[in-house]
């Protein structure tokens, strides 16, 4: 029988005798594992009839017979229709000879959105008509047989991306709206940030990942619970607004590395920029300091970004309370704009102005102001607006 070789080594490493002198080998599983996992390539066509997706077809393709599934994105003239699923676009072409009158007549008369199946050959477009917009715009297919998965009925609007929606339409009408390349890139981006985290802190930093309980008691916070009743009269459980109480239970349990993609609820219903649930990463350490913290997650949002996304630089840039209040008046300030506020006391200390001397003149009395490079528009300049 086939062992992986992480896998092997873990059976040797456990059969072994025990002896005071034996090193762990949970560090070279872990190190396989990684490397297992990047050299892996994902079978988005296993265990199911396609055997390509439609995104992923190209001109090294040509002569293969292939089998697809997807959606309808858009027909033309009964000549060719293009075919969507979550990897991308691929030409098809709707064949014409009377001998194939069946494949024509489902592929012409099925709605948009519509769901198909075809099966044919990769063939090269003709001269001339390649689009280079597309991945695939190198190639098409010239089916053999099709058959309609699932007829599509007029829809609220049309899955393009250039088409406008309205956000209430659009969560009227979520599952459709998740059929949109944006929607379909946040998921997936989501997915793959949530595994790669997953990675950082299990394989490579000994985390244990353990889900605790949805239903407990309360524990008050800063935003009320959402009450759930039990089968007793007057009980009820709590949904938990974090997991705090656990991770501190984990802790003096001996487990001191522990996280959870956490799902919080919180009854925040008169504040309109909250929602009422969410997920966190919840993460909980013993025996560390404020340094190891901030270098865990700096290496955990480095080690977890996407690739096509500007790269994380580390360590992330820090400020005391002092220094965030005395710069930008709040401890929560947004850098980007880069609006400080700039201490002037010294212009205005010799200053006959009534209110700066008052204020210049007690205890730590200062006179600070905001720069706004071309903010100031003077009376004559705005004669011209």
């Amino acid at each position: 029988m086939y062992f992986p070789s992480w896998l092997s080594q873990l059976y040797r490493g456990l059969s072994r005798p025990i002896r005071r002198t034996t090193q762990p080998i949970w560090g070279s599983v872990y190190r396989s594992l990684l490397q297992s996992s990047q050299r892996r390539i994902p079978e988005f066509s296993s265990f199911v009839v396609r055997t390509n997706t439609c995104g992923e077809l190209r001109s090294s393709h040509l002569g293969q017979e292939v089998t697809l599934c997807g959606w309808i994105q858009y027909r033309r003239q009964n000549t060719f229709l293009v075919l969507r699923d979550f990897d991308g676009l691929v030409q098809v072409i709707i064949p014409q000879d009377e001998s194939a009158a069946s494949v024509k007549k489902i592929l012409c008369e099925a709605p948009v959105e519509s769901v198909v199946q075809v099966s044919g050959t990769v063939i090269s477009r003709p001269a001339g008509q390649e689009n280079p917009k597309m991945p695939t715009g190198e190639i098409e297919i010239k089916v053999k047989t099709a058959e309609l998965l699932n007829a599509c009925k007029k829809l609220p609007f049309e899955i393009k991306d250039f088409v406008k929606k309205t956000e209430a339409l659009r969560l009227q009408y979520r599952y459709l709206d998740l059929r949109s390349f944006q929607m379909q890139y946040n998921l997936r981006l989501r997915s793959q940030m949530v595994m790669k985290m997953r990675e950082y802190l299990c394989n490579l930093h000994g985390f244990v990942d353990i889900e605790t309980p949805t239903l407990f008691k309360r524990t008050p916070g800063g935003a009320k619970e959402f009450l759930v009743p039990s089968r007793e009269p007057g009980k009820f459980y709590s949904l938990p607004q974090s997991p705090q109480q656990f991770k501190q239970l984990l802790m003096v349990g001996g487990l001191d590395r522990y996280f959870q993609v956490a799902r919080c609820y919180r009854d925040e219903g008169s504040r309109p920029d909250r929602q009422p649930e969410f997920t966190q990463i919840d993460i909980e350490m013993s025996f560390v300091d404020q340094t190891g913290i901030q270098s865990l997650i700096e290496g955990l949002l480095q080690y977890s970004w996407p690739n096509d996304k500007d790269p994380v630089v580390v360590p992330f840039p820090t400020m005391t309370f002092a220094e965030a209040l005395a710069t930008y008046g709040t401890d929560k300030p947004d850098t980007r704009f880069g609006m400080k506020i700039i201490d002037i006391s010294d212009v205005f200390r010799n200053t006959e102005i009534g209110f700066l001397q008052d204020a210049l003149s007690k205890p730590h009395g200062t006179v600070k102001a905001i720069c706004i490079p071309e903010g100031a528009v003077t009376r004559h300049s705005s004669s011209y607006l």
